[in-house]
C-alpha cells in the first residue's frame, strides 16, 4: 500500500514520465517487430524482381521471335528471284512498322541486291552469316559498343537477309514504364560493358539486383535488373521512421507546448505592463491623440482629445463625418481637410484647424497626420496629433498688437526728431501767404484786378504746399492696419525724400537719388514701407551730420532682377563696429544717445512680414550700405 502511494506520488510530481514510458516501449515492439519480419520481406522481394526480369526477358524474346518469322518470309518470298525491289521495300516497311527497333534491312541474292534504312559493312556481318549458314537457323552478332547495335542474320547457301536493331530502342518500346519505374533493366555484353539500358533513376551497389542470360545466338548478352529500392527495407525505415519521428513529435510537442505556455504568461502579463505604461503616458499628455480608419470613421481618441472638444470617448468612438466636435460655420472647410488627409495629401508640417467645444465656445488647433501602420506593415488608418494652439493664437494677436505700437511710437519719435525742420518747412508757405495777403491788399486799394488776382492764385498755391507737408505727416504718424495692394517703389522713395528733405538741408548732408526707370508694381503696404525707408535715411543723416563738409552726401538707390526688387540707401559715415554688428537689429539696442533702439528691429519686421529681407554692408571708403529687398 505504501508502495503505490509512494508510485502515485512520484507520478503526481511527473505527469509525463507513463506517456513517455508507453511511447519508448511501443518503439522497442515495433522495431522488434520488423527486424522479425525483415529476412522474410527480403526474400519476397527477391522472388518478385526475378519473376519480373523473367517476364521481361520473355518478352523481348518473343518480340525478337515475330521479327524472326517475318523476316525467314521475306528471304522465302525472295528465294525464286521473283521478288521486285519495290515489294522488298513494301515489306520491310511492315516489318520496321511491327518492331521499331530494327532499323535496316539488307538482302542479297545471287543476282540482286535490295536494302532498306541503316547499312551494316559485310566485315560486321561476316562471321554472323557464316554461323547461320552452317546452323541453318538465325544468328546475331556481338553489340556494336558504344552504339548499341546488333544484327540479325538469316543465311542460305546464296541468300543472305541482314536486319540491324538497336537494342535501346528495344528496350524503350518494349519494357513497360511501371518496370522502368520500379527497376533498371541493362543489357550487358560478354565483356561486361553496358550496351543499352531503360530506367528513371541511377541505381547504385546497396540496391538489390539480380541477372539472367539473353543468350541470342553468338551475342552474349546478359540482362541485369536493379531495384531502385528495397522494396521491405525502405517500408520498414519509412514505418521505423514514422513512429520514432512520432514519438520525438510528441516530446518536442510538450516541451514547445511547455514554453510556450510560459511565454504566454510572460507576454499577457507584459501586454498588461505595456498598456498600463501606455494607457498612463496616453492619459497624462496634453497633445490629442485621433485614430481613424481608412473610411474616415474615429477608433481611438485619448483624454487630451476628449477635453478639448467636450465630448467623451464614447460618443466620438465610431462615428464618421461630419463629426460633432467640427465648426458649424466651416463644414465645408473641415469637409475639405478631411478629404485632403484621408487622401493621403497631408502637409507635413500639419494645419490648422479651428473646432467647436461642446460648451460652444471656438478652440484654435493645429493638426499633425500620419498613416496608421499595423504590424504586418499594412496601412489601416490615419494617426492625428491634435494641439491646441488657442493660447498662442492670442500671444501671437498681442505680439502684433505690441509690434504695431512699436512702430506707431517709432513713428513719433522719428517725427519728434523731426519737428522743428518740418516747423522752418510749414513757416515758408505761411511767411509768403503773409507777403502776398499784404500785395494784394494793395493791389485791391489799386483797384490793379490783375495783379490782384495773380497774387490771390500765388496765395492759394502755398496754402496747398502747407497741406501737402501737413498730409504727409499725418499719413505718416496715422495708426493704421497694414492694407497691402500695388505699389511703386520709386513712389515711396520720393515721399520719403519730400519728407526728409528739410532735415538733409539743415544738417548741410546732399541726398542723391538713383531710381530705376521702370520697376514693377510689389504687393506691399506703402505706408509702412515708407516708414523703412524714412527711418534708412534718417539714420543715414545721423551718422553723415557728424562727418566733415566734404563727406556728408547720402545716396538712396532702386533696381531690380527677375525675382525681387531692392532699395539701397549709403552713408559715408564712420561705419558699424564688428561688435556692434551682430546685435544691430536687436531691439532697445541703440548706439545713440537719445535712441531707443526700436527702428531697424521694427524695419526688420516689416520687410520679413512682407517676406522680403533687411541687411548691411559696409562702405568700402567708409561707411554702411543698407540693403532691403521685396519679391517681385
Amino acid at each position: 500500500m505504501q508502495l503505490l502511494t509512494t508510485l502515485s506520488r512520484r507520478l503526481s510530481a511527473h505527469p509525463w514520465f507513463l506517456p513517455r514510458l508507453a511511447l519508448v516501449l511501443f518503439v522497442a515492439t515495433v522495431l522488434g517487430l520488423f527486424a522479425y519480419l525483415r529476412h522474410g520481406e527480403h526474400k519476397e522481394a527477391r522472388l518478385v524482381l526475378i519473376n519480373d526480369v523473367l517476364w521481361v526477358e520473355q518478352n523481348l524474346r518473343f518480340v525478337l521471335g515475330q521479327s524472326e518469322e517475318r523476316l525467314a518470309a521475306l528471304l522465302e518470298q525472295s528465294r525464286d528471284g521473283s521478288l521486285s525491289e519495290a515489294e522488298f521495300r513494301g515489306r520491310a516497311r511492315l516489318i520496321i512498322g511491327a518492331n521499331a527497333a530494327i532499323t535496316g534491312i539488307q538482302l542479297r541474292t545471287k543476282n540482286q541486291s535490295f536494302s532498306y534504312g541503316q547499312r551494316l559493312s559485310a566485315d560486321v556481318t561476316r562471321e554472323a552469316i557464316a554461323l547461320a549458314q552452317g546452323i541453318g537457323r538465325p544468328s546475331y552478332t556481338v553489340p556494336l559498343y558504344p552504339k548499341g547495335m546488333i544484327a540479325l542474320i538469316l543465311a542460305e547457301h546464296d541468300l543472305e537477309l541482314v536486319a540491324s536493331i538497336a537494342l535501346p530502342k528495344l528496350l524503350q518500346q518494349q519494357v513497360p514504364w511501371w518496370f522502368a519505374y520500379k527497376y533498371r533493366l541493362a543489357m550487358i555484353d560478354a565483356d561486361g560493358r553496358e550496351v543499352a539500358s531503360k530506367s528513371k533513376i541511377e541505381a547504385d551497389d546497396t540496391n538489390l539486383s539480380y541477372q539472367l542470360p539473353f543468350d541470342l545466338v553468338s551475342s552474349g548478352l546478359l540482362l541485369r535488373i536493379t531495384a531502385y529500392r528495397h522494396p521491405t527495407g525502405l517500408v520498414q525505415k519509412l514505418l521505423t521512421a514514422s513512429v520514432i519521428g512520432l514519438a520525438l513529435i510528441v516530446l518536442f510537442s510538450w516541451w514547445r507546448l511547455r514554453r510556450q505556455m510560459q511565454a504566454r504568461l510572460l507576454a499577457e502579463n507584459a501586454l498588461r505592463e505595456e498598456h498600463a505604461f501606455r494607457t498612463a503616458m496616453e492619459d497624462s499628455l496634453s497633445v490629442g491623440m485621433r485614430a481613424r480608419d481608412m473610411d474616415g470613421r474615429i477608433v481611438y481618441v485619448n483624454p487630451a482629445f476628449c477635453g478639448m472638444v467636450g465630448y467623451a470617448a464614447e460618443e466620438l468612438i465610431g462615428s464618421l463625418p461630419p463629426y460633432p466636435y467640427w465648426n458649424p460655420e466651416d463644414i465645408a472647410g473641415h469637409q475639405a481637410q478631411n478629404e485632403i488627409v484621408l487622401s493621403g495629401r497631408a502637409p507635413h508640417d500639419g494645419f490648422e484647424s479651428m473646432v467647436r467645444h461642446r460648451g460652444g465656445n471656438l478652440v484654435a488647433t493645429r493638426v499633425y497626420t500620419t498613416p496608421l501602420i499595423d504590424a504586418t506593415g499594412k496601412q489601416r488608418g490615419w494617426m492625428s496629433s491634435v494641439v491646441d494652439i488657442t493660447a498662442l493664437k492670442a500671444a501671437e494677436a498681442r505680439e502684433r498688437e505690441q509690434e504695431e505700437m512699436l512702430r506707431h511710437t517709432g513713428k513719433l519719435i522719428t517725427m519728434g526728431e523731426m519737428a522743428s525742420t518740418l516747423a522752418h518747412e510749414l513757416n515758408q508757405p505761411l511767411m509768403a501767404m503773409s507777403n502776398y495777403a499784404s500785395a494784394a491788399r494793395q493791389f485791391a486799394n489799386q483797384n490793379n484786378h490783375e495783379m490782384l488776382d495773380s497774387t490771390l492764385s500765388k496765395i492759394a498755391g502755398q496754402a496747398h504746399r502747407a497741406a501737402a507737408v501737413v498730409k504727409r505727416i499725418r499719413e505718416f504718424v496715422q495708426k493704421r492696419t497694414p492694407h497691402c495692394g500695388p505699389c511703386d517703389i520709386n513712389h515711396i522713395a520720393s515721399n520719403a525724400f519730400e519728407l526728409i528733405d528739410a532735415s538733409a538741408r539743415s544738417q548741410g548732408v546732399r541726398l542723391h537719388f538713383n531710381l530705376a526707370g521702370t520697376l514693377p508694381l510689389i504687393e506691399a503696404d506703402e505706408v509702412l514701407l515708407g516708414q523703412v525707408v524714412l527711418n534708412l535715411l534718417r539714420n543715414a543723416l545721423d551718422a553723415s551730420g557728424e562727418q566733415p563738409q566734404s563727406r556728408r552726401d547720402v545716396w538712396l538707390a532702386t533696381y531690380c532682377d527677375d525675382a525681387m526688387v531692392y532699395l539701397s540707401v549709403c552713408d559715408r559715415g564712420s561705419g558699424i563696429a564688428p561688435e556692434v554688428a551682430s546685435r544691430l537689429f536687436d531691439a532697445f539696442f541703440t548706439t545713440k544717445s537719445l535712441g531707443m533702439g526700436i527702428g531697424l528691429n521694427i524695419c526688420r519686421s516689416i520687410l520679413e512680414q512682407h517676406h522680403g529681407k533687411l541687411w548691411f554692408e559696409a562702405h568700402p571708403q567708409g561707411g554702411t550700405y543698407f540693403y532691403m529687398s521685396l519679391p517681385r
